[in-house]
């Protein structure tokens, strides 16, 4: 019976006991030292053919700033849910000749753009922490909404002096697993964060593998409030229909990331 009423006593403890950094926003900005992508646009119900690379040959830029928001919620110490967002957008002009949904331009001033939406939410069960160390493993969904184009004025399928102008939208969720972890070098004050997502998955006319990572330091210089610097890499493929193509796309993004958090 004392048995009893002390594994009550131990799971009411556990049950109410405080929570570590019940909640958590980060604001920041991603300095992205490479944004390159690989892709074909083709018309639906037929193969896809020779891929363009974004930076060569459309000759998009291939680093930018971006805005980012990442944030955690804490139901308890074992379980939370985690978010992020930001988005990447990219464009270029070029005269390469090139075959875009099936059309052939040539001999054209071509405009394209490339962007990308990335939305993440993701539960995370933690199997081990204490004072200095958390260890968690995560599921979710991780959401890429990507919108390309080009709009072009030259030779287009043989025909001089054409304008031409198409573009798509894609929105791929992939459920996702993965591990996040945290070590505190400085109870309290200075902690590094690893985060990793993974998953493929193939299912009729649509494809898609993600890799994710990320590295954080973090320095809180008050009570509640922080200031970190990270790296990010996120590397992606999908072959999808889009609104009206279909779509192949790799990209890869890396870069790095500047923010302050509030700490509650």
């Amino acid at each position: 019976m004392k048995k009893i009423i002390l594994l009550v006593l131990v799971l009411v403890s556990f049950i109410h006991a405080e929570i570590k950094e019940q909640f958590k926003l980060s604001i920041g900005m991603m300095n992205v030292l490479n944004f390159e992508t690989e892709m074909q646009v083709a018309p639906k119900g037929s193969p896809i053919g020779v891929r363009i690379n974004t930076k060569d040959q459309l000759h998009m830029k291939s680093d930018t700033n971006v805005f980012r928001l990442d944030g955690c919620y804490r139901f308890n110490n074992t379980h939370s849910i985690d978010f992020s967002y930001f988005s990447v957008k990219s464009d270029g002009v070029t005269s390469d000749a090139i075959t875009w949904n099936g059309d052939n331009i040539v001999s054209a001033a071509l405009h394209s753009y490339f962007n990308m939406d990335i939305y993440r939410l993701n539960y995370a069960y933690s199997f081990y922490h204490n004072d200095k160390v958390e260890l968690a493993l995560t599921a979710g969904l991780h959401i890429t909404a990507i919108d390309l184009g080009v709009s072009a004025y030259g030779t287009v399928n043989g025909v001089p002096d054409s304008y031409y102008n198409e573009a798509t939208q894609v929105t791929v969720p992939l459920p996702v697993f993965g591990f996040k972890g945290e070590y505190a070098i400085i109870k309290n004050e200075f902690y590094v964060n690893y985060r990793a997502d993974y998953f493929f998955l193939a299912i009729d006319n649509y494809k898609g593998a993600l890799v994710t990572t990320a590295l954080d330091l973090e320095y809180r210089f008050l009570e509640n409030f922080g200031v970190g610097i990270g790296y990010n890499v996120n590397t992606i493929w999908i072959e999808a229909d889009g609104d009206n193509a279909r779509v192949d796309v790799t990209n890869v993004l890396s870069g790095v990331a500047l923010h302050i958090s509030y700490i509650y």
